[in-house]
């Protein structure tokens, strides 16, 4: 059960992961320092779902099924492409 759940919430992550990048790839270029800012927060952005996943499996590979899904849940809630999804 826990195996087919965290498959099913790595497939979201995955596709989350591909939203931000879309999204990452149609904002305007900046000049300058803030450009530089911008760009590598969308970045971490990109990299922030797959990032969660990982922590979340590593940080509670100790804990309860139940407390795993949690977490990879709360994850999932907050990063959630909404730049990607308020464009379409």
């Amino acid at each position: 059960m826990l195996l087919v759940a965290s498959g099913v919430l790595g497939g979201i992550y995955l596709l989350f992961t591909i939203g931000w990048v879309l999204s990452a790839r149609q904002q305007p270029a900046l000049d300058g320092l803030p450009g530089v800012m911008y760009v590598l927060g969308q970045w971490l952005a990109v990299a922030a779902p797959a990032l969660w996943f990982g922590a979340a499996l590593l940080l509670t590979r100790h804990r309860p099924a139940p407390v795993k899904l949690l977490w990879l849940v709360i994850g999932m809630l907050l990063l959630v492409p909404w730049p990607f999804i308020l464009i379409r």
